[in-house]
């Protein structure tokens, strides 16, 4: 796939999949799956259209490329917002160019949000205030954690917590919990469906629907870069896991697991499980996703994912603020509405807005 000039981002094309992928993967080091084709392709059903577009970064000595994905949609009254989830490799001359670039765009869009996928970091924010930019609610989780596959699995189990060698060791050793990567069968999708249920209903927090896990799995498997990991204890499943990946980088997509048996410390073991076959395929980053402010862990409903997940790392990472960019007159009444406008959508169709 070339890379041309154009006036405006252009629709995703499927033919470009592959070759999309490859341009993200070089022009955004640490890319975030939200910028893949796989992912584009989640959302075709949705009120979501992918674009995307090549932003020129100057550099030393020349100019690098930037490939974005964006995704359009038509806000009531207002007109239409780019939303730019999870762009990687970003720095101030990249904020300079993305923010020259989106002013030049059609004036049909009224705002661009962008969600970086990096550590907070005090000179990219301000690079963001200097050109305009505002603060803005973020779709995505702002702190997780990220564990670091490079090195041999030992020097990778090194870094761990205690708590969580001796979790998984006891787990596998003690407690004789198996774990396997299989295949994603229509049954394997239902059993994961039917523990996802479980964790809802026991956690009492958001999930998205059933049909948006399937629209993902679908996708994932189709292109090979999504599988299922599932823990056993005496012939019962005990939890299970949906991991993706894109380039040297995977994530801990979905997940769901039983209460009972909570001290067999299957999970512990199926994420070291994961982490090995994960370091075989020569990934260097896993993340295990949403966590909530380490601030204010102690007093959170999900402490104890906080426990879970930061055994697997030194220290959570914090991600750097969502921004807006302001395009047209018409972002005023996005920044007054839009709040309600993604709260009452929500309760009508149960389903997150972004």
């Amino acid at each position: 796939m070339s890379i041309t000039a154009a006036a405006e981002p252009r629709p995703a094309k499927a033919t470009d999949g592959a070759a999309w992928d490859a341009q993200v993967l070089e022009g955004q080091p640490r890319a975030h799956y939200m910028q893949s084709d796989a992912w584009a392709r989640t959302r075709e059903e949705s009120p979501w259209r992918a674009l995307r577009d090549v932003v020129t970064v100057p550099v030393a000595g020349g100019e690098r490329p930037l490939p974005i994905q964006l995704f359009e949609r038509s806000v009531p009254l207002a007109g239409r917002i780019l939303f730019l989830p999870r762009v990687a490799g970003i720095d101030a001359a990249a904020v300079d160019a993305i923010t020259a670039r989106a002013k030049a765009y059609p004036k049909r869009w009224f705002g661009l949000k962008m969600e970086t996928f990096q550590a907070e970091d005090p000179e990219l924010i301000a690079a963001f205030e200097r050109n305009g930019w505002v603060r803005a609610a973020s779709s995505q989780y702002q702190h997780a954690v990220a564990v670091d596959l490079t090195g041999t699995l030992d020097e990778v189990a090194a870094r761990f917590k205690k708590r969580a060698r001796n979790s998984y060791r006891a787990a596998e050793n003690k407690f004789g919990v198996t774990v396997e990567k299989v295949a994603m069968t229509p049954e394997h999708e239902a059993e994961m469906h039917r523990l996802i249920g479980e964790t809802k209903e026991r956690s009492g927090g958001y999930f998205r629907h059933p049909e948006y896990f399937q629209r993902i799995w679908d996708v994932y498997k189709t292109v090979g870069q999504g599988h299922f990991y599932v823990a056993h204890y005496q012939g019962e499943v005990q939890s299970m896991a949906f991991v993706m990946r894109f380039g040297d980088t995977a994530w801990y997509k979905d997940a769901g697991s039983i209460r009972e048996n909570a001290k067999i410390f299957a999970p512990y073991l199926m994420q070291w499980k994961i982490m090995q076959d994960l370091h075989a395929q020569g990934v260097t980053l896993y993340e295990l996703a949403n966590i909530p402010d380490p601030a204010e862990w102690e007093t959170s409903d999900i402490r104890g994912l906080y426990t879970f997940k930061t055994a697997w790392a030194a220290e959570p990472v914090t991600y750097m603020p969502t921004f807006e960019l302001p395009l047209t007159g018409r972002y005023a009444l996005w920044q007054k509405a839009g709040r309600w406008l993604r709260a009452v959508y929500t309760r009508r169709t149960g389903d997150a807005w972004f």
